[in-house]
């Protein structure tokens, strides 16, 4: 059985032996073929009936390869190494010659292939089929004698030579076949770079697979992009068409917020606009008052004074415990008031369980410049009945009645050159108006605005001011906290100081200065500012939250004694709990009570008497005494003319002989 293999084994590689050296043989030049090429070519290949002799130059030197009629090769080198070839090349170097260039980058700078070069190559090709050939019979020889002696380990190196041989012989004859085909030289260098490194294609292009001329993984990557950019086009053609419709809704109407309404309430929304009252310019001409069933025109005696229906649009948290309301009319028309910088708005609300309607008054935060809506600033006070109900109650699109604008505490920027704006804690509601309108109108003088507040997480309005302030060169901000223990806040603590100020604020008794908060902290401000050098009519201050200023020294009555008896003794006149007090225009009159105002009796009759800050210091509760004296603890909002023509505040005069008020 072995000396059967091995008889099959030896006569299989004869057989293979014999195949390759008669593709060898064929591809190889004839000698007349070879000279017509290079006739100057001093180097023969002779060839035997027994033995074929091959002399291949290189640049390594002369090699001359001998094959017997066995198909045993024999290689002799004539020259190895530094031999004759790089001698010869020395020397033509030493003569100047150029250094002959590498075959590769020839190529690869060749737009045609020339024919001493195509030759060149062709030789090259031809070597290395022969070089391979080479191997492959030494590998089947090999593969022979070691079968015949069962050295396993040899055999698989025999196999591993045989493949090496048939790799080289693929590639020249690779580089061969692109050359007889007339291939562009850049083509045949890098298929002999191929050739070289062994990164020829083991299967043609045209048996692999591919989509119009490319392969199915870069088909698939070039059609996930163009999806890819189809869908970023369409969505970019989706917003700009969507921005499109916007700009033309903006052309067609003015700038609203979004106003949220449920369906059961529309009708009842819809028949509140038809039924509210409006303002009309005409009636502020006359000062007429007209009631809503009279007319759909409503304006009070007060010069530009509105009273009727606005709808929530908007609610913003500006702190864990202060929000803005923002207010407009429901149809998107302009505000039908205009106001001051400072000025407040008065809210008439039915809250649940409360016998009576609830009148509160809020500073308006937002600038006069905005036409289509204005804010209102609140805190919420645990204790307090009507911030709990708007901060808990009120949602957008309910409706509100107001009545606006009211106060005399305000700043415009006329007939004053510079400004300094104090305020503590949710008293920087006026101080903003003022400031964004100063700020919108670029009012060209300096404005100093000193807050206080407890912690910076009380601070109202903290990005806005920061953002003013770095727009508008002419406003200075200076902020402190009185408490930052646990905080991040790195600027100045505790409360106002002279030095403090008085660095902060240039040439501070030529300036006007507008305080508002907590009444301790404006009686400290307005006294340290005194100090400081500012004259007392220059210094404004304005309380909210209900709380009652410092009472002055001298105690004012009014001048009014109409049909009063100078010699009678008013305190015989007494009764036991109060004067009478009487409203001609509404035909009502009551006993007050010992300290009790005029306003506290208008409300418990359900007069209507307009009221705010109910200190003395807005004005909106000014009322003309027809009859009797009356004494007042503060008139901060009443003007020379006022006293002059016999008005009091309701909420300061507290009735020391039986009055009537005209109201």
């Amino acid at each position: 059985m072995n000396f059967f293999f091995n008889k099959t084994v030896i006569t299989l590689s004869l057989w293979v032996t014999l195949y390759f050296y008669c593709l060898v043989s064929f591809a190889q030049q004839g000698k007349d073929e070879h000279a017509s090429h290079h006739p100057k070519n001093s180097q023969i290949a002779s060839v035997s009936p027994t033995q074929k002799n091959i002399v291949v130059a290189n640049n390594d030197g002369v090699s001359n390869l001998s094959v017997d009629s066995v198909g045993q090769t024999q290689t002799s080198v004539m020259s190895k190494g530094p031999g004759m070839g790089k001698k010869m090349n020395g020397m033509m170097e030493q003569m100047g010659a150029p250094k002959p260039k590498d075959l590769y980058p020839t190529l690869m700078r060749l737009s045609k292939l020339p024919p001493h070069l195509a030759d060149e190559v062709l030789q090259k090709a031809i070597n290395r089929m022969q070089k391979g050939n080479q191997i492959m019979v030494d590998g089947f020889m090999s593969l022979a004698n070691a079968d015949g002696q069962q050295n396993y380990s040899e055999m698989q190196s025999s196999i591993e030579k045989i493949e090496q041989g048939l790799s080289q012989y693929n590639s020249g004859l690779a580089t061969k076949r692109a050359i007889a085909e007339g291939q562009e030289p850049r083509r045949v260098a890098l298929q002999w770079f191929k050739s070289q490194m062994n990164l020829l294609p083991t299967v043609p292009k045209s048996e692999q697979s591919n989509i119009f001329g490319i392969s199915i993984l870069h088909f698939g990557v070039m059609t996930i992009l163009f999806l890819f950019a189809f869908v970023f086009i369409w969505v970019y053609a989706f917003k700009m068409k969507r921005a499109s419709a916007l700009l033309e809704e903006l052309k067609v109407a003015p700038v609203k917020e979004p106003q949220v309404i449920d369906n059961e309430n529309k009708k009842e929304v819809s028949e509140n606009i038809n039924n509210s009252p409006t303002f009309d310019k005409s009636s502020e001409l006359n000062g007429a008052l007209v009631t809503s069933n009279e007319s759909t025109n409503f304006a009070s005696k007060k010069k530009g004074v509105f009273k009727g229906t606005v709808y929530v649009i908007g609610i913003f948290n500006e702190t864990h415990d202060v929000k803005t309301i923002r207010l407009a009319s429901l149809a998107g028309e302009p505000l039908p008031f205009n106001y001051e910088p400072g000025q407040f708005v008065t809210f008439s609300l039915n809250i649940p369980n409360q016998p009576k309607v609830i009148k509160r008054s809020y500073t308006i935060a937002s600038s006069p410049t905005q036409r289509d809506y204005f804010e209102v600033t609140i805190k919420r006070e645990e204790q307090g009945l009507v911030s709990r109900f708007m901060h808990d109650n009120v949602y957008i699109g309910d409706a509100l009645e107001i009545k606006a604008p009211n106060g005399k505490f305000y700043f415009n920027g006329n007939n004053e050159e510079n400004i300094v704006l104090v305020s503590g804690g949710v008293g920087i509601t006026p101080m903003m108006s003022a400031v964004r309108y100063l700020t919108s109108t670029c009012w060209k003088g300096n404005i100093y605005f000193l807050f206080c507040a407890r912690t910076s997480n009380d601070f109202i309005f903290e990005r806005e001011l920061r953002y003013l302030q770095s727009r508008h060169k002419n406003l200075h901000v200076l902020v402190s906290m009185t408490r930052v223990e646990g905080t991040a806040w790195m600027g100045p603590q505790g409360r106002f100081t002279s030095q403090l100020v008085n660095d902060f604020v240039p040439e501070l008794s030529e300036k006007t200065a507008h305080i508002c908060g907590p009444p301790p902290m404006m009686d400290a401000m307005k006294n340290m500012l005194i100090e400081l050098g500012m004259m007392p009519e220059r210094v404004k201050i304005e309380a909210f939250g209900g709380s009652t200023p410092v009472k002055k020294e001298n105690k004012q009555q009014s001048p009014i004694k109409r049909n009063l008896d100078k010699n009678t003794n008013i305190k015989d006149k007494a009764i036991n709990n109060g004067f009478e007090v009487s409203f001609t225009q509404s035909n009502k009159h009551a006993k007050a009570a010992e300290g009790e105002s005029i306003l506290d009796v208008a409300e418990n009759l359900d007069v209507d008497i307009d009221s705010s800050c109910r200190a003395g210091s807005c004005g909106s509760c000014k009322v003309k005494l027809l009859e009797g004296q009356v004494e007042m603890d503060v008139d901060d909002g009443l003007e020379d003319d006022d006293k002059e023509n016999g008005y009091v505040l309701a909420c300061q005069s507290i009735p020391k002989t039986p009055v009537k008020v005209e109201v």
